[in-house]
């Protein structure tokens, strides 16, 4: 939202930011029913994390490189797990084919024993 919620802030107050922080903590208040403090730290963090000009980009800049590294990570750890599961797999594969050639032995043994 940025700037249209920065100007409606800045309208609340009667062009005063100040009081339009106030308003706007009062209006969260009856909403979410948090503590009043609480609601106006959150209006006025908004405000300068995500709506004036300059701090937003940055904001916004941070947000996203740590969505992109959060991916990254766990990337990492699924290849990771898929990894293990392959190797896991294999394991279990090799064992199959070592009862089956048991298997058949003991078919052979059977079968030229009668």
């Amino acid at each position: 939202m940025g700037l249209k919620r920065l100007f409606k802030k800045g309208l609340l107050g009667g062009g005063n930011l100040i009081e339009g922080h106030i308003f706007d903590a009062l209006q969260r208040k009856k909403e979410t029913g948090k503590p009043f403090r609480q609601c106006l730290e959150e209006s006025v963090k908004e405000t300068i994390a995500e709506d004036f000009p300059g701090t937003s980009h940055v904001y916004e800049m941070g947000k996203n490189d740590g969505k992109k590294q959060g991916t990254i990570e766990q990337a990492e750890r699924d290849e990771a797990k898929m990894l293990r599961i392959h190797e896991e797999h294999e394991r279990e594969r090799e064992k199959w084919r070592e009862i089956d050639k048991e298997k058949d032995s003991l078919i052979d043994e059977l079968g030229n024993g009668h």
